[in-house]
């Protein structure tokens, strides 16, 4: 069996595909909520067709009373696949019988009807089917409190889960009962209740709780799983429309200043009714598959910001779109909106391609996801309550036989946005550094020397087995990390859920003609091809694929390649923070300079951090 199951794939009659059930398309969560919190509580046969896997998450959410049925055929209307080989996993279905599956990239659209030998849930098994249309790699790490979703907890407890499935609270079985052993370390409910006398948890907090964090914030949420860029335009190509945001009332509408392009990439941008959304309410899947046909937004002309409106623009931010001029008169508390969003788009901006957008989406991005994102908030909640970390710490790994490189790359590594992280550097067949000079604060290193016959997958891997972290990533001796680095992988990982992501090598320096050069990649894609010094995956995928091979060379490439082969997905970010340097002497890439310059469409003579705007 592959190392990464998606579960199993067969035909189902075509005429499933225009078969309304009982139940009507599900497109909100208040027709999911309404739905599926119906007092029929057994459907034999039960037929769900949901706008979008967004929407399937809310049909997933644990609900006191809902039906049950032993046979749930569910329809996503609008299904993007990751991958074109992508195929799924079913979750854990109790009293599974049967589970058929079809998938039709080209109409956009999957299918699974799942049969039980007993009636279960339908959330239960909505909340299975989640991994089978989407990635949704497990959380992983060691000692996590064990959070669970109280019946009843609502749709505002999915901003803050840091998967798109939602961990129920699970039954105990009976023969394993342990004294004292609660089903969950920590609940989220809606509110305190009757619920407090069942023992479930040992800790409690209400959704709102943790959506507010400790210290608490009133800063709204966001949630990565929805609001993300992926499937962005992409930077070197011309964007189709850019938008200016008109309000009335409690609807806010996007009229495009210039003429659409229609493009079969759109999604469904393309779709001839006007974009518009309630300021008041989070920003569906639907909307956000909208803005990525739109460069940016133009705020120049509203006099106040409504109620809720700058939710949405934290929302916006985190898709990459770019919002700019809004007027200084158009006030926003900071409670309502990160201060730095705020300044960022009051700043003028004019429709670009290349660094200059990139700078502008990801510097709106980073901390729309830090500042707003849920998942976060859950986190500091969760450690001021229980006492134990939910953040994710990565171990990031550095083999060298040049010391001398050591205190540069360890300064780089101190001056990272994301705190929890350790560094383990393996001198390969040379001595250990002095770092008695280096300007490394409160950074944890571990010094590892390994012989220098050792091949360099092993040296790596033993970096890694010396490490602590729950997620592991590589740094090469010699390239350009800016202190975001880690934070953007981290939060890659959170919104992705692909089992591997990284950056490219889309900046790169040529240091024997003295050129920055900025290359075409497809990023903020699923992709089966990340750069070995920018890479990311969980201490488990990482384990289980067996780590870096004991090889000279090609170490990196031979992960990529058992994440492909045993079913893995990978996701490529953008990258800005990192820049591969191409050295005159020694470098193992195979193509020659020229052939790598040819995929450029920017160029700029000298060194150029891509970082740093114009």
């Amino acid at each position: 069996m592959p190392l990464f199951s998606r579960g199993q794939s067969a035909d189902i009659a075509p005429s499933l595909w225009n078969e309304r059930g009982p139940w009507p398309e599900l497109e909100t969560p208040e027709q999911v909520a309404e739905t599926a919190g119906s007092d029929d509580a057994e459907r034999t046969v039960a037929q769900v067709v949901v706008k979008d896997v967004d929407i399937l998450r809310h049909l997933a959410l644990p609900r006191e009373g809902a039906p049950t049925t032993t046979d749930l055929t569910v329809r996503i209307a609008v299904w993007e696949a990751p991958t074109p080989r992508w195929r799924g996993s079913l979750g854990q279905v109790r009293g599974l019988d049967r589970v058929d599956v079809s998938f039709d990239p080209g109409r956009r659209k999957a299918l699974a009807r799942v049969l039980t030998s007993s009636p279960v849930p339908i959330f239960e098994i909505a909340n299975a089917l989640i991994p089978l249309f989407a990635p949704a790699t497990p959380f992983a790490g060691a000692g996590f409190p064990l959070v669970a979703v109280a019946p009843g907890a609502g749709d505002a407890v999915l901003p803050l889960l840091p998967n798109r499935t939602v961990p129920p609270v699970e039954p105990m079985v009976e023969r394993l009962q342990g004294v004292g052993l609660r089903r969950a370390d920590l609940l989220l409910d809606a509110e305190h209740g009757v619920a407090d006398a069942e023992d479930l948890a040992t800790h409690r907090l209400t959704v709102a709780e943790a959506a507010h964090a400790v210290p608490r914030t009133e800063r709204p949420v966001i949630d990565l799983a929805v609001h993300n860029p992926i499937g962005r335009e992409l930077v070197f190509k011309p964007s189709r429309s850019a938008a200016a945001l008109v309000i009335d009332g409690r609807t806010a509408r996007l009229e495009t200043t210039e003429a659409d392009v229609p493009a079969s990439d759109a999604g469904d941008f393309d779709a001839p009714e006007p974009f518009a959304f309630d300021v008041e309410r989070p920003l569906p899947a639907a909307a956000v598959r909208r803005l990525r046909g739109i460069e940016d937004i133009d705020l120049s002309g509203l006099g106040s910001v409504p109620e809720g409106l700058a939710a949405r623009f934290a929302e916006i931010a985190a898709t990459d779109t770019i919002l700019h001029s809004l007027p200084a008169g158009a006030t926003i508390a900071e409670e309502a909106l990160a201060p730095e969003i705020t300044d960022a788009i009051r700043r003028p901006y004019r429709q670009t391609m290349g660094l200059e957008r990139e700078l502008r989406s990801v510097e709106l991005r980073r901390a729309a996801m830090r500042e707003h994102g849920g998942f976060f908030r859950l986190a500091e909640a969760a450690r001021a309550t229980t006492g134990y970390r939910l953040l994710p710490r990565v171990s990031v790994i550095l083999s060298t036989m040049r010391p001398e490189l050591i205190p540069g790359v360890l300064e780089m590594m101190a001056k990272q946005t994301y705190a929890e992280m350790e560094v383990v550097v393996i001198v390969h067949g040379v001595p250990a550094p002095d770092l008695s000079g280096a300007d490394l604060g409160d950074l944890e290193v571990r010094i590892v020397e390994v012989a220098g016959d050792v091949m360099f997958g092993a040296a790596l891997a033993e970096g890694v087995r010396r490490s602590t972290g729950d997620l592991i990533t590589k740094l090469d001796d010699d390239d350009w990390y800016s202190e975001h680095h880690v934070s953007d992988l981290v939060l890659a990982h959170l919104y992705s859920r692909a089992d591997i992501v990284g950056k490219t090598t889309e900046y790169l320096f040529f240091e024997e003609v003295n050129q920055t050069v900025h290359r075409t990649f497809a990023t903020e894609r699923y992709h089966d091809q990340v750069a070995g010094g920018a890479m990311l995956l969980t201490r488990s995928a990482f384990d289980a694929l067996g780590g870096w091979r004991p090889t000279p060379n090609s170490t990196d490439r031979s992960v990529l390649i058992r994440v492909e082969t045993q079913g893995g997905v990978g996701y490529r970010t953008q990258s800005l923070g990192y820049m591969y340097i191409r050295h005159a002497a020694k470098h193992t890439w195979p193509q020659t300079g020229s052939q790598l310059v040819r995929g450029s469409f920017e160029q700029w003579r000298g060194w150029r951090h891509p970082e740093v705007g114009y």
